[in-house]
């Protein structure tokens, strides 16, 4: 059943997976169904593609950390973070976001967006 805890655990779980490098742990999340569209305005992402995303995207690490509280509607879950991601190849990128997780009655997550532009992006020399 899908409840207002359950959302909130759920983007917990999203959170840490992606601090402690386990992407299998963040698509576990997602169910089978799901798109993945990041940033709002790319081709959304489907089955495989979405582990090969954050697979790719957090190559070399992340910290990640909520910079506001989570918004829960009825079948959603809006929320503000922070993103260090450490780029094997190149600069630390910093970024900050809205994540917006649509949730189906099982309490998996069926769609995410993430909301965010060039201005919300710096690039940090090593």
């Amino acid at each position: 059943m899908l409840t207002p805890e359950h959302m909130q655990q759920t983007v917990e779980r999203y959170l840490t997976g992606i601090n402690d490098g386990d992407m299998e742990a963040v698509v576990s999340l997602f169910a089978n169904d799901a798109l993945v569209e990041d940033p709002v305005g790319t081709e959304p992402k489907s089955g495989d593609e979405i582990l090969k995303f954050y697979t790719k995207a957090f190559a070399g690490g992340a910290k990640v950390e909520l910079t506001g509280p989570v918004r829960i509607s009825a079948k959603a879950a809006a929320f503000p973070f922070r993103g260090e991601i450490t780029r094997v190849d190149g600069p630390t990128i910093i970024v900050e976001v809205i994540d917006i997780f649509e949730f189906d009655e099982a309490g998996k997550v069926v769609k995410m967006t993430a909301h965010l532009g060039p201005t919300n992006i710096t690039v940090k020399d090593g």
